[in-house]
Parts: structure tokens; sequence; C-alpha cells
């Protein structure tokens, strides 16, 4: 137990997993806090998108179409200002209940305000055949 006076730092990989778990939950309103105003945020190839709305669009696009189940993580380093999440990320396909299985290298840059400013995300997703 800390000692009276003293404050608990939280790590980035911690403000990260508070991020997913909102994120996972589809609870729009405790996620965008975790974002810059200015969020660069980029799927693979795909063009980038600008700040937290166009992310949290993007994303319950994507929720309408899957089902998240679970992240096995097979590893996670926080270097500096960064946090990279190398995982299987599972889903259901919600139109015909069938698993899918992506893996995904997720990178996150945060500002001085301990707020993700950058969101890159590599996944392959080459076996989900679902159009976002």
């Amino acid at each position: 137990m800390p000692e009276q006076g003293t404050q608990t730092v939280e790590t980035l990989t911690q403000k990260c997993e508070k991020m997913v778990t909102a994120l996972m939950a589809q609870k729009w309103d405790e996620f965008l806090p975790f974002f810059s105003k200015d969020l660069f945020y980029k799927v693979g190839a795909a063009p980038p998108m600008h700040g937290p709305g166009a992310r949290r669009d993007f994303l319950a696009r994507v929720y309408r179409k899957l089902e998240f189940t679970r992240h096995d993580i097979s590893g996670l380093y926080e270097i500096g200002n960064v946090v990279i999440v190398e995982m299987d990320a599972h889903y259901t396909v919600i139109e015909d209940g069938s698993p899918v299985v992506v893996p995904c290298c997720d990178v996150y840059r945060f500002d001085e305000n301990g707020l993700i400013k950058e969101w890159r995300v590599y996944p392959d997703a080459s076996n989900v055949k679902v159009q976002f």
C-alpha cells in the first residue's frame, strides 16, 4: 500500500490498457479522452485519419461488422514515449458467426501530456472477408 501522500504514476502501457478496455466495450465517452485533439491514426496502407472523432467513427463501423472477443498479446514494449503491442486480435463476424484472427502490431506515440498523439496499426487482415 502506498504511503500517505504518495502518488502512483500510471505508465503509458497502463493507459493503453485502459483505452483498449473502453474501446472493446464501445464506451466512446471513456475512449476519446485518451487522445490528443490532433491524433494521427493510420491502419496499414490506408490513408491516415486525423482526430479522435475520426478514429471513433471508423471503429464504430468496424464493430458493426466484427465483434471483438479477445487479444492474445505476444509482445509489449514501452520505450520512451512509445508503446508497441504485438498481438492476435480475435473477432466474430457478426453476419455469419464465423471466427477470425487478425495478427497485428500497434504502435502508440504519446505527447508531453500523456495523450496518444499517433496510433499506427499494422494488421494482416488478409483472412477478413468483410468490407468496411
